[in-house]
C-alpha cells in the first residue's frame, strides 16, 4: 500500500513540475494555437499524415482544456489547486501545448536551414 502512495505522490509532484513553466508564460494557450497553425502549414507540404495528427492533438487539447475549465468551476478555485484530478488534467493540457509548440519550433528551424 505504501508503494502505491509513494508512486502517486511522485506522479503528483511530477505533474506539478510539468505545469510550472506554463503558469509563468502568459497566454500559453494562444501560443500553442498559433504554433499549431504554423506547424500545420509547414507539415502540409511534406507530410499530410503528420498534419492530420496535429489536428487530432489540437482537438484533444481543446477538449481537455474545456473539461479542465468545467472541473475548475465545479471544484472551485482553492480546492482545484490541490485536487489530483485537476492537477493531472492541467498537466495533460500543458503536455499537449508543449508538444504543439515543440513541433512548430522544430519545423521553423528545419524550414530556415
Amino acid at each position: 500500500m505504501s508503494s502505491w502512495l509513494n508512486y502517486s505522490r511522485v506522479i503528483y509532484i511530477f505533474s506539478n513540475l510539468l505545469v510550472l513553466p506554463a503558469t509563468f508564460i502568459p497566454l500559453i494557450d494562444l501560443i500553442s494555437n498559433i504554433s499549431f497553425f504554423i506547424a500545420f502549414i509547414l507539415f502540409l507540404n511534406e507530410n499530410v499524415l503528420v498534419s492530420l495528427v496535429l489536428c487530432v492533438v489540437l482537438l484533444v487539447k481543446n477538449n481537455s482544456n474545456y473539461r479542465f475549465n468545467l472541473l475548475l468551476i465545479h471544484k472551485g478555485e482553492e480546492v482545484s489547486k490541490t485536487d489530483y484530478q485537476c492537477v493531472y488534467l492541467y498537466a495533460w493540457c500543458t503536455l499537449l501545448r508543449y508538444f504543439l509548440i515543440g513541433l512548430a519550433v522544430n519545423r521553423i528551424f528545419l524550414f530556415l536551414e
